[in-house]
């Protein structure tokens, strides 16, 4: 009998939880043969608000936030290939519980593992928001919170 999963998204955004959530969906897609497609979403917000705050220019901001989720998604890339698990990475920019089902959409993946939040305060509400989206957004791809 086929796996029932063969490729699985997973979204990092640097926090606790979703780092928690991509070894579990390592443990699982060891445990099936299934492949990780590894994502990124750097959110045009958070851009525009660094760029108000920093006052530095947007194409500094950008290339700041690549090189803190290409450092992230590589620690993931690391750790499933230490598990002997295939992991693609992907870092795109925009609206990320769009860009997390476009990902997955695009990828043809069976399943979404996602943490249920990241950071503290501010930054727990706004991403505990994007979960809340992948879930509802999701359609006929299935969504692990962890």
């Amino acid at each position: 009998m086929d796996p029932i999963f063969r490729k699985i998204v997973v979204p990092i955004d640097g926090s606790d939880a979703s780092i928690n959530a991509a070894k579990r969906a390592i443990q699982l897609a060891k445990n099936l043969q299934a492949k990780m497609i590894v994502v990124h979403v750097i959110n045009n917000f958070e851009i525009k608000k660094y760029v108000e705050v920093s006052h530095d220019e947007e194409e500094v901001v950008k290339r700041e936030l690549q090189e803190y989720g290409f450092k992230y998604l590589e620690h993931v890339k690391d750790l499933a290939r230490r598990s002997e698990v295939s992991a693609e990475i992907v870092l795109v920019e925009g609206i990320p519980a769009e860009k997390i089902i476009e990902t997955a959409k695009k990828e043809n993946a069976d399943l979404i593992v996602i943490g249920s939040s990241g950071g503290t305060g501010y930054r727990k509400r706004i991403l505990g928001s994007t979960t809340d989206r992948v879930i509802r957004w999701s359609g006929d791809i299935p969504v692990l919170v962890y």
